[in-house]
Formats: C-alpha cells, structure tokens, sequence
C-alpha cells in the first residue's frame, strides 16, 4: 500500500513477466498535488496497457475532496476497458461519489473475478449505481460486502436480484454488517426479511461455495431459514461462517438440516445469544452418532438400542470435518466438547462413513448384526469389509459368532451361483439334444433321396450306352438271324 502510484510504473512495463501484481494504492484528499494526479493519470494508462494480470487493485481511501475525486476520475477513464484486473477492493472512507469515478470501468467489459467493500460508507445510491454491473456481469465469482454500516434491505435486494437477472455464477459472498453485537441503534440494517432474501438468493444459485453472514437479525428463526437451504439435496456450500444473535434453538433447527447436507466441510457459529453444553452436544450427535453413549446414565433403558445406533448412523453427517464455536461471552460450551466438534475428521464423505460402520460392526461382531439386514450374497463384501477395517482376530470373531448363520449358509454364496449357471447350461443341452436329433432326420432323408438320384443315374448311363452300339454289330446280329432262318429245318 503506497500514496504514491509511480511506485508501480517499473512493474507495470515488464512485459516480459507474467507473474501476477498486487496494486495498492492509499488516497487522500490532502496528499493530492497536480504530480500526485498525474501519477495516477499515468497508473491507470500503465494497467490498461500491461500484460501482468493485476491480481487485486486495492483502493484505500482516507478522507475525500474535489481534488481526490478529479484525479480518480481520470483513473476511472483509463480504466476503461482493461481486463488486467482480476480483483477490485474498496475500503475506508469511500462513498457513492468515490465508486462513480470508476463508473466507466464497472460499464465496460472488464473480467472482474472479485469485487470488495470493506469498512465502507456506501449505501443504497451506490448498488443502485452498481445494478447494471452486476445485472450483466458473467465473471464475478467473489462478492464481498463485510463491515459497512449502511449495508441494509434496500442495498440487498438491488444487488441479488440485479445478480439473479444475470443468472450469477457466484462463488463467494460475504455480508457483514459493522458492530453487530453492539447496543441497537439507527443504523440501517438487514431486517429479518432481508436474511429470508439472502436464503432464498442461496437456494437459487447453486454455484456458492463459500457464504459469510454476519448480520444483527440473524437470529433463531433466520438461522432456521439458512437450515432450510443448507438441508436441501441440491446444496453446494462447503464452508459458512454465520454471526448473530441466535442461541441453542437456533442451532438446534440448524443441526437437523445437517443430518441431509452432503456438502459442507466447515461450519462456523458466532452467537450473540446463550449457546451452552446442549447446542454444542446437538451438533456433535450429529457428526458422531456414538457420542449419545458418553451421556446416559447408567439405566439400562436409556442405552441406545443396536438398532437405533445403526439408523443414527445412516442418519449422520459424513461430510462435516470442522465445526468452529467462536468466543463470545454467551457461549458456555466446555472446552473438550470445542475441540471435539473442531476435529471431527480428516476423512472424505465416502471412508467418514466406513470408519461410523467399522465401530458399529466392530461392537456387535461377536452378538447380533441381524438389523443390518446381511444376505448371503453379501458375505464376500462383509469379509473384505472386516478383512480391510479389522485383524485376522476380527475374522474369526466373526465366523465364530452367530452372525455366521446369517452370513455364511449351505449352499455357500458360491455354490449357488454354480448351481443356478449348471441348470442353465442343462437346459440348453436339452434344446442342443432337441436340434440335434431333427438335424439327424433330416439327414436320414437326404440320404435316402441321394441313393434314389444315384441309382437313376445309373440306369440312364446303361441306357446311353445301349443306344450308341457300332451299326455294324447290328448288322452281324441281323445276318445271322437271317441265316438260321434260311437253313433247313431237320426232319
């Protein structure tokens, strides 16, 4: 962060390093002189023209005048039409006026991925401004408006619906608003219909990844709106920060949605009201099923049942790794239930699962898995499940136990499917029999007709030849039946 943009010229004009830069620029009126203004004329001209992606200009403002504002609007108008600018950050003193100076870039085809205000005076008139922006932005991934006290449901509602009417693909968004565990005052803030539109933006976009809510009215039955998206099958948010003033029942509601999410990995609670053993124990029961077993008593109708531990099971969350309790004065949770809830897994959905099932086995291994509803079919599964999970110990176990009978049976699995493919290929050696045996009549008559043709040919040959004898053995044959005729007959 520097007051003077020539700190940037030498950077900006390697052409031939296409390493990312950082551009921070601190703006006050009082520090603002005609080679002040010039310098940052130049800035601008220098990032339009540069070929390193500027990763994030960062504009820290101190207080404002004419001057100031002169200058960043002859910044704004080199910026028009740049596209080196990946992150755009807002911070201190900046107004409506401030942000206008910048208008032509913010209208202007710009690639923007990230756009911050933080700690900001800006309000209503500037989203207002801004909703042409956001209407047609198809690159903004980050959305960031932490800390500004004139953060309320006018200034909202323009920037979701501007964002949904260009069917957003936004990744990131960050709304908090300044002091909010503070004493109420007049400080425009989100209302209560306001958190409702936030979770309603949230259920139809599903491309948020990341949400930080930290809002004054987000209370019980805020949260309980939050839970209703978060509990939906088409939810893609992997971490959310949430602050404000809800308590155990809040959480409660909240942990219930959990029981159905498959995406989070990170959950942080910031609460402003009572959040004692009860809340954090509700959250823990539904990451661990097996830590309800740490809290009864010693009656023996207070234990869960092998039943109903293997449905908390199923039921459970598998995807949560973390969840993060922040300090605050309301929040009385013991410290080993914190950490617990903090460390919850270093695992993926798919083997948070097999390690909940492995101690569910592990413990009735040597009773009764009947409630897990094993077939014979699944017993080669069952063995590399033991075999991958447990010892060779646990594989006797099992075998030795009663759960043996229901696994493993006569036929085995084996045999069976031996014996269903032996009838099969028995029933086709019959219909092979049945094609074989008319292939053999037909045969049977084939012969019988060549041996017919054959002996017709023949004859026809013998015929031929009787037909063709030299004339002049015809001729003898008649002279001497001639001659027997003319001798005389013997008295």
């Amino acid at each position: 962060m520097t007051k003077n943009p020539s700190y940037y010229f030498s950077a900006l004009e390697e052409s031939s390093n296409t390493e990312p830069l950082h551009v921070g620029l601190y703006l006050a009126g009082n520090s603002i002189n005609e080679d002040r203004a010039r310098d940052l004329l130049a800035l601008g001209k220098a990032i339009h023209q540069t070929p390193r992606p500027i990763r994030c200009l960062w504009l820290r403002f101190r207080e404002g005048n004419e001057a100031l504002l002169a200058a960043l609007r002859a910044f704004g108008d080199e910026l028009v039409g740049a596209l080196a600018i990946q992150t755009l950050v807002f911070e201190g003193r900046v107004g409506t006026a401030e942000v206008h100076c910048l208008d032509g870039f913010f209208t202007q085809k710009n690639g923007l991925r990230g756009l911050q205000f933080r700690r900001t005076d800006v309000d209503a008139s500037t989203f207002i401004m801004l909703k042409p922006f956001f209407a047609s932005t198809s690159t903004l991934k980050v959305l960031d408006m932490s800390s500004n006290p004139g953060l309320g449901d006018d200034c909202i509602n323009d920037v979701l619906d501007s964002l949904l009417e260009g069917e957003t693909k936004l990744e990131t968004l960050n709304l908090g608003e300044c002091n909010i565990d503070g004493q109420p005052d007049d400080i425009c803030r989100v209302s209560g219909s306001g958190v409702a539109s936030i979770a309603s933006f949230v259920s139809k976009t599903p491309s948020l990844s990341s949400i930080t809510l930290r809002l004054r009215h987000l209370d019980d039955i805020g949260l309980g709106e939050i839970a209703v998206v978060v509990g939906t099958k088409h939810c893609n948010i992997r971490r959310l920060d949430l602050s404000g003033n809800f308590g155990n029942s809040g959480v409660k509601i909240f942990a219930e949605a959990l029981k159905t999410n498959e995406s989070l990995k990170t959950v942080s609670f910031g609460c402003y009201k009572n959040l004692g053993d009860i809340g954090g124990q509700v959250l823990l029961n539904v990451v661990d099923p097996f830590s309800l077993l740490n809290n009864v008593d010693d009656n023996p109708s207070s234990q869960p049942t092998r039943s109903s531990e293997w449905e908390n099971v199923k039921r459970s969350n598998h995807t949560l790794q973390s969840i993060y309790i922040l300090d605050r004065p309301t929040v009385t949770i013991n410290k080993d239930l914190i950490t617990k809830l903090q460390s919850i897994s270093t695992l993926d959905a798919h083997h948070t699962l097999q390690k909940k099932v492995w101690h569910h086995i592990e413990k009735n291994i040597d009773g009764n898995l009947s409630h897990l509803g094993l077939e014979t079919k699944h017993a080669p599964r069952v063995l590399s499940f033991v075999h991958q999970h447990g010892t060779i110990d646990d594989l006797f176990r099992l075998l030795k136990s009663r759960n043996a009978a229901e696994v493993f049976t006569n036929p085995s699995p084996e045999k069976e499917r031996m014996s269903r493919q032996m009838e099969k290929m028995e029933k086709e050696n019959e219909l092979l029999k049945e094609m074989l045996e008319l292939e053999r009549e037909k045969s049977e008559d084939l012969h019988q007709e060549n041996n017919y043709l054959r002996g017709l040919f023949r004859n026809r040959e013998e015929a031929k030849e009787c037909c063709l004898l030299p004339i002049f053995k015809l001729l003898d044959v008649w002279r001497l039946f001639i001659k027997t005729l003319r001798e005389p007959a013997l008295s």
